[in-house]
């Protein structure tokens, strides 16, 4: 017995925003999360403020949110959300803005709530929240979750059903102004949700499993092509629908330990997330091989192996970064994977010490 629902409706196609987006919908005045440069630089913010000015809906702009975006960070937007009266929340830019756009939906709704009680499980009502992303990696459009960094520098992420965006508007032209190295990185987290979700799926939901074959299948063939090819529309199109399918994967499945393995080297060392995570991700699945080897070959297909994943990530230079780590954090991080939920959802017995060795072996790059 299996299901699939995804709550969020998916416009998807060039000039999808001028040509379908219907904000009276939504709401009477709009709040806008962005970054400071994606949202402008692609295109879309100009796309969206055209569009509402358009259809004499009012809006405010939030283009203060950091990469991994703070606690304090959403609960000033959702203050001034409140300030201004806004009724609905437009999300504009890469996982970053589209996590934070969801916690300020939430936020929004309530002047007692704090960014602590978006983990309390007792999420009851949102603003609803329109993702319109600009990178290809991190799926928020069509998913459930925010992930945040607490007051201490740690990444968190919550869960609700209330999170999940009403309409999502997926443009490919948006993404051509991505840099390369976020270009990698962000196919990598795709990647890295395909597998990852279809290492916990194990077959069992053939959605799941359809949608994880078609996302890993599409990274595996044009990542190489759009950094030959960085002005290819097409190539860039592919990449964006992978990252939306791998996406609507984890909404059903959950990330692995992959995930929270490579949280600190993005939270504390800069490393951009998806990097983070294909560095350690070829040694886990080996550890999680030993024990499941033919969960692990069905997970990552259409690559044959893990070697020939690897070999993939060789090309794609994801070693070729130096990162200071103290033994003291070793230790902290590991400590702190070992307690990890997603430790549950990933096959085998995955202890502390494995994780120190992991960290080790990262470290031992640069020496």
């Amino acid at each position: 017995m299996w299901s699939f629902h995804i709550p969020t409706m998916v416009h998807f196609g060039l000039e999808v925003v001028k040509k379908h987006a219907d904000f009276t919908e939504c709401g009477s005045k709009a709040f806008i999360v962005t970054g400071k440069r994606s949202a402008r630089a692609s295109g879309a913010l100009y796309d969206v403020t055209k569009t509402l000015t358009g259809q004499n809906v009012t809006f405010v702009i939030f283009n203060e949110v950091e990469e991994n975006p703070s606690f304090s960070t959403v609960e000033k937007g959702a203050s001034l959300l409140r300030n201004e009266n806004c009724d609905f929340v437009i999300g504009i830019g890469g996982g970053s803005p589209l996590d934070a756009a969801k916690a300020i939906a939430v936020l929004g709704t309530d002047p007692e709530m704090t960014a602590d009680d978006l983990y309390s499980g007792e999420i009851e009502y949102s603003l609803p929240v329109i993702a319109i992303p600009t990178t290809s990696g991190t799926g928020s459009e069509v998913t459930q979750y925010s992930v945040l960094t607490d007051n201490n520098g740690n990444k968190r992420g919550f869960s609700s059903f209330h999170a999940f965006p009403l309409s999502s508007f997926l443009d490919p032209r948006y993404t051509l102004t991505m840099p390369e190295q976020v270009t990698i990185s962000t196919a990598l987290d795709a990647l890295s949700h395909s597998v990852e979700g279809e290492l916990i799926n194990n077959g069992v939901n053939p959605m799941v499993k359809g949608f994880s074959l078609k996302a890993t299948g599409l990274v595996r063939e044009y990542l190489p092509r759009v950094l030959d090819n960085p002005e290819n529309l097409l190539y860039r199109e592919k990449l964006q629908y992978a990252a939306m399918l791998a996406g609507m994967v984890i909404a059903h499945t959950g990330t692995t330990v992959v995930h929270a393995v490579g949280y600190p080297l993005s939270s504390r060392k800069g490393i951009k997330h998806g990097l983070a995570n294909a560095v350690f991700l070829i040694d886990i699945f080996r550890r999680i091989s030993s024990s499941a080897k033919e969960q692990v070959t069905k997970a990552i297909e259409p690559f044959e192996n893990l070697d020939e994943l690897s070999e993939f990530f060789k090309k794609l230079g994801i070693n070729n970064f130096s990162v200071n780590i103290e033994e003291e954090e070793i230790r902290e991080w590991a400590e702190k994977a070992a307690k990890a939920p997603h430790n549950q959802r990933t096959p085998g017995k995955l202890d502390r010490d494995f994780y120190e060795r992991l960290y080790k072996k990262i470290k031992g790059m640069d020496e």
